[in-house]
């Protein structure tokens, strides 16, 4: 299981890693990026690479 967090300050909504993510964990909503499907989460930190603000941080729980 992981433990997603997204930085709401950083994230400028670009979408990257709603496009990337292979578990389609992400969601934009209201500009944001959100997990809304954590439980696809591969813990690959494909997200974590393609965000350029650094605003999400995949850790193992």
């Amino acid at each position: 299981m992981w433990n997603i967090t997204i930085d709401k300050e950083k994230c400028n909504g670009c979408g990257e890693c709603v496009e990337g993510c292979p578990g389609e964990v992400y969601e934009l909503v209201d500009g944001k990026a959100m997990p809304v499907n954590i439980d696809e989460c591969h813990g690959c930190h494909t997200c974590e690479a393609l965000c350029a603000a650094e605003a999400i941080t995949v850790e193992d729980e």
